[in-house]
């Protein structure tokens, strides 16, 4: 019997962004799940567990490091996508629990590097 896949919570108000992101990862092994706004991603979070959360920092309705921050049960990996990566941007996002912070465009190939080693496995 093989393991389930692992589910990432991808949070983009940006279709384009957040379709590429999905389909990326879903053809690399994971199962995905997108949401287009902070309520929206909470209310899937309250739903179901997961493994990943994937977040940009600007949503229309708040911030995606304040979404990370604010969960009590955090995803083994938390990531935020910014367009911004000053040593400012990234100290924001450790203190908001992040795991690790890349910047767009996402590099796919690295996004889902960064997904495996957090998740602890191998791909």
């Amino acid at each position: 019997m093989t393991a389930e896949l692992p589910l990432v919570l991808v949070v983009d108000d940006d279709d384009d962004t957040a379709s590429l992101l999905g389909m990326a990862l879903r053809r690399r092994g994971f199962r995905v799940d997108i949401a287009r706004s902070c309520a929206e991603g909470r209310a899937l979070l309250a739903e179901r567990a997961v493994d990943a959360l994937v977040t940009d920092v600007s949503l229309p309705d708040g911030s995606g490091l304040d979404l990370a921050a604010s969960l009590e049960a955090k995803p083994r990996a938390v990531i935020v996508v910014s367009g911004f990566g000053s040593d400012d941007d990234r100290e924001k996002s450790r203190a908001a629990g992040v795991h690790a912070h890349l910047i767009k465009p996402v590099d796919v190939a690295r996004l889902v590097s960064t997904l495996n080693e957090l998740l602890g496995q191998t791909g």
